[in-house]
């Protein structure tokens, strides 16, 4: 009886494809205040600045541990300064210890700077092998007469 066609395009329901937000690369970073807690991880490709505590795990460019902030976690980042405590684990590039901090965690990384008056208990591990002219060459024997 009715033969025109539907020509309305078909929605997929049972597949959620979610549209990827393009991120500036020069945003401010999160910020987490000193009255905030998190249980639960956070997951960023920007920087973030915990001042309050988080219980669980973080992955982001950069995070900043400030002075009152605390950690209980493993943190993954391209860099890490850390002024407050952390507790867990830590991998990044370049990890720097403030004279404030309080780190008892395991780390990996290719940089690291510990500011004289911090407290670390862990241990340090090189996330990439030295160069060639870093490592330690033996002299070549000579030979006798």
């Amino acid at each position: 009886m009715f033969n025109k066609t539907n020509n309305a395009p078909v929605v997929d329901t049972a597949r959620k494809n979610t549209p990827q937000i393009p991120r500036p690369t020069n945003s401010a970073p999160s910020i987490l205040a000193t009255n905030l807690v998190i249980t639960g991880d956070i997951n960023t490709d920007g920087d973030v600045q915990i001042d309050g505590r988080v219980d669980g795990n973080i992955k982001a460019g950069k995070v900043t541990v400030g002075e009152q902030g605390i950690i209980n976690g493993k943190i993954i980042a391209n860099e890490v300064h850390v002024r407050g405590k952390v507790t867990g684990k830590v991998d990044a590039a370049s990890i720097e210890l403030a004279e404030t901090a309080n780190v008892q965690a395991d780390l990996i990384q290719d940089k690291l700077m510990i500011a004289n008056g911090a407290f670390f208990d862990g241990k340090c591990a090189r996330k990439t092998a030295p160069t060639s002219s870093a490592s330690v060459k033996k002299p070549t024997p000579k030979p006798s007469s």
